[in-house]
């Protein structure tokens, strides 16, 4: 039975019967093309949309991060001089006036810091670090009455509140302050400006509704960037009635209870205080860029798709040209086949335009590629590309050298490791047969390269270690005295400094030497890290001694670092029972001198003001006084055993 054909079937069926098959295929091609496009498109947006969001959460997590440690280390260094107050006044309860001046030096020292005072237990104010000491009764405050009525011993941040003697906003930092009968006796405390905080977080960029909250755990705004309000209470809200609950870190997507906007949200709560920091950045910011990379895209795409016809046309010149190379890979000469079967090299023969139209069967064991693999492929796409820039000067230079040219290069095997070559090239000229090229001797020397290498790395490391201290790390007293010698020509002031781990002959005897070890260890590291930022050098100057070189500082500069180095290592809080201090310390002397500099000199005064500083009683710094080495110029006594202090000369 005869089926009958629908017209648009026909004329579909009939059209087809005239367009040709190149036409046929430019046409699949364009579909082809213009589908791949608008995919990629729709991947493209979808995925640099994940990322986005990806970047914002990890950024916004790790900026919570930041500013929690900024609030930790804000509160830190109050809470340290509070516990410093407190234990004096545990031994020493009569203050005389000068207390105030001991005060107002802490405050000086830290930043953060407006004022700190003394409330006796009746609430006035008795000393301060502001002149004069103001008349104030502070019965009244929240932090005195907890104080008052609660015997704990934890710091107490209360705010924020108004100062009564500036005004301002603040935040009290507060500790109670006991009688030896622990009995009620008053209360330290030190203020922090909110300005502090508010100063910082202006700093940080969250773009158009971005937000920085500081709050209390139990709910209470203390601060907020940029509105600045505090006071308000927020422990209804998502993070305290769920988020807190779930997680003391977390990031999630929220309405925001201050302005209305969606946002993207980071918070961290403070293990140490009862502190809880949040990031917020709205949705449409956070996607503003997305959306402006996706319009630029679609832009793209558009000019894409009007060249896809010329595109078209190219490949389809390309695919005649393909054909046409094929064809030419088929003619082998005989001579060719000659050269083949009577070289164990490889032999590389290349038109002046660097395509391989003949390649040896023995490129198989050299590579692991066959030839045909090779004929009619540039040589560059085969060379390391480092190798290519001085391969194209011999290529250039090749003409003009009779005698041919010599050239070592990598180049990498099918099973992916590399290959060393030693080629050597002639450019042969010839009116008949295969017209001119370029004919190479390739050979493998890549065992012999390799032990060039490892020769090369022994030497290398031969030398570090002659210039490094094996159990610390740190440079030796080579090293050191070639850092004062290069120093010395640059340099316009110098500071040595000598330091020596107190007591550590009784840290060995109670721990062993391996402990020791670790202890020195522990030691380099923090000198190491400690003179980076000063460009400066620490070396190990033998056995417990350690020497650091500081360039272009006077005396206050090597006094300050040296100061800070020797509280560094107290903080390390490495137990050393030998000492009277309980935890391992060391002295340090110092010297500086302007150029001309006599190494030797400022090595000898910095040992001396070390030795002096032992003979005071340990743990402390000592500047080089050379007025005083000259008086006394006897021989160095060896340190005796004295009980420390924790002051420092």
């Amino acid at each position: 039975m005869a089926v009958s054909m629908s017209p648009r079937l026909a004329l579909f069926r009939s059209w087809i019967g005239r367009v040709s098959t190149a036409t046929l295929v430019v046409a699949l091609f364009v579909t082809a093309l213009a589908a791949c496009v608008l995919g990629l498109m729709l991947w493209k947006g979808y995925d640099s949309r994940r990322i986005a969001l990806a970047q914002n959460e990890t950024g916004t997590r790790n900026l919570a991060q930041s500013l929690a440690e900024h609030a930790t280390h804000t509160f830190q260094g109050a809470d340290i001089v509070l516990d410093d107050i407190v234990a004096y006044i545990r031994l020493r309860p009569e203050l005389n006036a000068g207390f105030n001046e001991r005060l107002r030096a802490l405050a000086d020292h830290l930043p953060q810091l407006s004022d700190v005072a003394i409330v006796d237990a009746a609430g006035d104010v008795t000393h301060a670090s502001v002149t004069p000491v103001p008349p104030l009764n502070n019965a009244d405050r929240d932090y005195f009455r907890y104080h008052r009525d609660n015997p704990d011993q934890k710091l107490l941040i209360t705010g924020p509140i108004a100062s009564r003697t500036s005004g301002q906003s603040i935040f009290a930092v507060s500790r109670r302050l006991e009688t030896a009968d622990s009995r009620f006796a008053g209360v330290v405390v030190a203020t922090i400006a909110s300005d502090y905080f508010s100063d910082f977080y202006k700093t940080i960029d969250l773009g158009p509704g971005g937000s920085i909250s500081l709050l209390h755990s139990d709910g209470r705004l203390l601060i907020q960037w940029p509105s600045l309000q505090s006071g308000r209470d927020m422990s209804k809200s998502v993070l305290f009635q769920h988020e807190l609950r779930q997680s003391p870190d977390g990031f999630y997507l929220t309405v925001s209870p201050f302005d209305g906007l969606t946002k993207y949200l980071a918070y961290r709560q403070i293990s140490r205080y009862p502190l809880v920091v949040t990031v917020a950045r709205t949705k449409d910011s956070v996607l503003s860029g997305w959306r402006e990379a996706v319009r630029s895209d679609i832009a793209v795409a558009a000019a894409m798709l009007t060249c896809v016809v010329l595109l078209a046309a190219i490949l389809a010149a390309q695919l005649r040209r393909r054909q046409e190379v094929q064809h030419l890979l088929r003619e082998r000469d005989a001579h060719y086949r000659l050269i083949d079967a009577n070289m164990g090299d490889v032999i590389v023969l290349t038109d002046p335009g660097g395509i391989m139209r003949f390649v040896s069967m023995s490129v198989e064991t050299v590579l692991g590629l066959k030839p045909e693999q090779l004929i009619g492929r540039s040589w560059t796409e085969m060379v390391h590309a480092d190798d290519v820039p001085a391969l194209q000067a011999v290529a250039v230079r090749l003409r003009k050298s009779p005698a041919g040219l010599c050239a070592e290069f990598r180049m990498r095997r099918t099973e992916g490791d590399q290959v060393w070559l030693e080629a050597n090239f002639a450019y042969t000229r010839s009116d008949r047969g295969p017209g001119d090229c370029v004919v190479g001797t390739l050979r493998d020397v890549t065992q012999r390269k390799l032990m060039e290498q490892e020769v090369k790395a022994l030497n290398a490391r031969l030398a570090e270690l002659a210039r490094t201290d094996g159990l610390t790390g740190l440079p030796n007293r080579r090293s050191l005295d070639g850092f004062i010698s290069r120093t010395a020509t640059s340099a316009s002031t110098m500071a040595v400094l000598m330091i020596d781990v107190d007591d550590f002959k009784g840290f060995n005897d109670y721990f062993g030497h391996q402990g020791g070890d670790d202890a020195l260890r522990q030691l380099g590291n923090l000198f190491s890290s400690r003179v980076t930022g000063m460009h400066g050098f620490a070396a190990r100057y033998g056995g417990e001694e350690f020497t650091i070189v500081l360039p272009d500082a006077d005396a206050a500069a090597a006094m300050s670092f040296a100061e800070s180095l020797r509280t560094a290592v107290r903080a390390l809080a490495v137990r050393n029972p030998a000492s009277a201090h309980g935890c391992l310390t060391v002295s340090i002397g110092f010297a500086c001198g302007t150029a001309p500099f006599d190494s030797a000199l400022l090595l000898r005064e910095a040992d001396i003001a070390l030795y002096d500083a032992k003979r005071r009683g340990r743990d402390r710094c000592v500047a080089a006084e050379p007025a005083a080495f000259v008086a006394d110029a006897g021989p160095l006594q060896p340190e005796q055993e004295q009980p420390s202090t924790a002051s420092a000369s």
